[in-house]
Parts: structure tokens; sequence; C-alpha cells
């Protein structure tokens, strides 16, 4: 294991961690929130076994990428007022499943190949309900600085976080065209991670039901 990977893994079991410890004080959304980092923690030591005895961890990423997307769009379901959007949300997971079986069959095979397309579809959809949840926000205003605020730490990693990958998954075809190589892919992927980790942990030790009732 590499020394990127032992810092991930560490941050992962550490955000963890606190959503396990702070359980019971968590709003609903966050709970979600708590148990997907579990799931992440559980398929990123999937991957890596993979890695090891089979040399790739394609079909891991199929999962991975869909099942992070659900938690993600279960959490704004939960966290969006208008319903109109939560309507939405809940369409946009049914609709990533069905693309996602296709992609992994036809296109981007599950065994061999990363599924690029499914995580363009699915970032540009998190950079979207981001924006729609900072604009509920200002609509919404507490009287608690922002700062004290779960949904404003796990928005931002989100939206931080789906739009950089968005642009580097969308100008993949521009380094190898430049022979970059994908070394600046994973570095940024790997940087990316270990940001939303971070800011998930955060949102996980100031979530309570006072600083966010009106959000959560």
């Amino acid at each position: 294991m590499s020394i990127n990977e032992t810092i991930y893994f560490i941050i992962i079991l550490g955000v963890s961690t606190i959503g396990m410890v702070r359980y019971k004080l968590l709003t609903i959304p966050f709970k979600i929130l708590a148990f997907s980092v579990l799931f992440t923690l559980f398929w990123e030591v999937l991957a890596e076994f993979s890695a090891v005895l089979y040399k790739t961890n394609a079909l891991i990423s199929h999962f991975q990428g869909v099942s992070g997307y659900i938690f993600h769009a279960i959490i704004f379901y939960y966290l969006f007022r208008d319903t109109t959007l939560k309507k939405i949300v809940l369409f946009s997971i049914f609709f990533v499943v069905i693309f996602a079986v296709i992609n992994g069959v036809f296109i981007q095979k599950a065994f061999n190949d990363f599924p690029t397309y499914v995580y363009l579809i699915t970032n540009g959809l998190s950079v979207i309900f981001c924006l729609f949840f900072f604009k509920q926000m200002l609509q919404y205003a507490l009287n608690v600085n922002i700062v004290r605020q779960s949904v404003f730490w796990y928005n931002t990693g989100i939206l931080l976080f789906s739009a950089t990958m968005f642009l580097n998954m969308g100008l993949t075809n521009y380094y190898a065209k430049h022979q970059w190589g994908r070394d600046i892919i994973f570095y940024l992927w790997f940087c990316n991670d270990c940001l939303l980790n971070v800011l998930i942990g955060v949102a996980l030790l100031t979530d309570n039901k006072e600083n966010n009732i009106h959000h959560a």
C-alpha cells in the first residue's frame, strides 16, 4: 500500500469513527452520511484486495460509483424542501442505476473498464443539486454562524469534489493527447477524495438538530 493510500485510509477511518461516535446526535441526512462513509471504507478495502488478486478494481469502481451517488442523492432528498426537487432527485437515482447497468454491460465493460461516463453523469448531477441547495440556504437563512452549519460543510465538500472531478474526467482525452499520462488524474482524485472526506468529517462533527433544523 502506497503512502497516499495509507493517508486516505486513515482519513476515512477517522471520519467513520466520528460518524459512529456521534450517530445518535445526528439528523437523519447525516446519519445516512455516516453510513455512506462506512460503505466507502468497505469499497476501498475491497478495491485493494481486487487490485492485488485480479490486477484491476474496475468492477469495484462500477459498484462504488453508483452506491456513492445513491447515498448522496438520498441525503439531498432529505435536505431539499421543494417537492419538485425531491422528485427529481429520486428520478436521478433510477436514471443513474439504469445507465450504470447499460454502461457496464455494453459500453465500458464492468470487468475491464473504469466507468468514466457514469462518474461524469453523477458528478454533473451532484454539482446541480449543490447549487440548488446553496440557493435554498440563502432563501431560508439561519441565525447561526455558517461555519457551525453541517449542511454548509457537506454541500461545499460535494460541490468542490464533483465540480473538480467532472472537469478532470472531461479532460481525460486532453491529458492523453498531450502525453501527460494518467498519473495527474489519480493524483487529483486522491487530493479531492481527501478534501471531501475531511469536510464530511467536519460536517459530522458540527451536525445537530438545533443548528440545521430548517435544512435537515
